[in-house]
């Protein structure tokens, strides 16, 4: 199974996805302060409010 070829259209898109170049960047601070707000800030919010009500 390992020694299967892939077929050409899945080998082609696989090669640009591991290309180093198409990678992305970093997060920058923008990023950063979006997921800290969204993912930690705002829950803990909602589960004080919710807790009073």
């Amino acid at each position: 199974m390992a020694e299967e070829r892939l077929q050409p259209e899945l080998e082609r898109r696989l090669q640009l996805l591991e290309d180093p170049r198409n990678q992305g960047e970093d997060f920058d601070g923008m990023a950063w302060a979006a997921l800290i707000g969204l993912g930690v800030l705002l829950p803990i919010v909602a589960l004080l409010i919710g807790r009073m009500a």
